[in-house]
């Protein structure tokens, strides 16, 4: 399966030029967690920040720092190397006591904070990431740039999953594909992430279709709508005109499907999601196969605590996202940039 990973954009504005990591401090994400260590427990919480170096390397440092093996540190999520960062890893220490801060010399690592907890982090612990983004060259005016972002602000953009969860050229889809459809085999490690990917790309097919008849930030019949806080929802099968009317005020917001095994009364797919996805029928039935359960994903996310600044003529954004939505998304709706990819956001929901 070789298909574009470049999905259709919802807002008119004309797009600006624009470099989105220059430098790697042009990209700085800060990630929360719901959460903070207490101070007591047999899991050192250590709080770093890294410039230039993946979290998966970090890890594999860290590991080595305490005498632990791989399996015994964790992190919430995948940050990209390409960015200056701040996020947690938890390393496992029953009874033993803490390896010496002063003896962690790891190039572009430095350790914002140590402290003990009870729990472990886990795999998707997260409230989501704090970004601060210096946009270079860019080419449209400042003061319509501003005004282009507050748009977005306000309006919300469609909630795609970024080109960092589909591999290089998509090859996480490809290889994935082949694999799940008995066609090739896969690492262990790397089947979790091709189940994701795939589901990711079915869905991003489903909301860009939603972006092409202008329907993705308005509630439809077979809807399932979430409210804009959180992932509480419930079912429209013909929405009522209070929910329409609170879908056009970002109060709740459609969702599409991710693929899988439906375990409640609601359809694995709507009838019009399966239309649309009816050259995915065989991938969608090794899904349901694999016990993969069908989840919802909101077709829309709104930056939070959104600011617009310049800095020595380039625009810098600042925002929150909730976990699970890609920075990349949100600015795909405003500049274009060949280099723009993985760019910190987190691989996990």
């Amino acid at each position: 399966m070789t298909e574009s990973m470049h999905w259709p954009r919802a807002h008119r504005m004309p797009l600006s030029a624009g470099q989105i990591k220059s430098h790697n401090a042009d990209f700085r994400v800060i990630e929360r967690l719901p959460e903070v260590a207490s101070g007591d427990g047999e899991h050192l919480w250590l709080t770093v920040a890294k410039d230039g170096q993946n979290t998966a390397w970090v890890a594999r440092q860290l590991a080595r720092w305490s005498g632990l093996g791989p399996r015994e540190v964790s992190y919430a999520g995948l940050k990209d190397r390409h960015a200056v960062t701040e996020q947690t890893f938890s390393l496992h220490l029953p009874g033993k006591l803490e390896p010496s801060v002063r003896l962690l010399q790891v190039d572009g690592l430095t350790v914002v904070e140590a402290k003990r907890h009870s729990r472990k982090l886990k795999t998707g612990q997260l409230v989501g990431n704090s970004f601060r983004i210096r946009l270079r060259n860019t080419d449209v005016p400042l003061d319509q740039l501003a005004r282009n972002w507050q748009m977005l602000v306000e309006q919300g953009v469609p909630n795609y999953f970024g080109p960092q969860r589909f591999g290089h050229g998509g090859l996480n889809v490809v290889n994935g594909s082949a694999w799940l459809l008995g066609r090739a085999k896969a690492p262990r490690h790397l089947q979790s992430i091709y189940l994701s990917a795939i589901r990711s790309f079915l869905f991003n097919k489903l909301l860009a279709q939603r972006v092409l008849d202008g329907s993705w930030n308005r509630l439809i019949e077979g809807d399932f709508a979430q409210f804009t806080e959180g992932k509480a929802g419930f079912y429209c099968a013909e929405p009522e005109v209070t929910d329409i009317e609170r879908a056009l005020q970002a109060k709740i917001s459609p969702c599409a499907s991710l693929p899988g095994l439906s375990k409640d009364n609601f359809p694995a797919l709507t009838a019009r999601e399966g239309a649309q996805l009816a050259p995915y029928a065989d991938l969608i039935a090794a899904l349901e196969a694999r016990q993969v359960a069908r989840h919802f994903r909101k077709l829309r996310v709104f930056p939070e605590a959104a600011e617009f600044e310049v800095i020595d003529e380039d625009p810098v954004l600042s925002f929150f996202l909730p976990a699970g939505s890609f920075a990349t998304s949100v600015l795909a709706e405003l500049v274009t940039d060949q280099g723009l990819g993985p760019g910190g956001e987190d691989w996990h929901e």
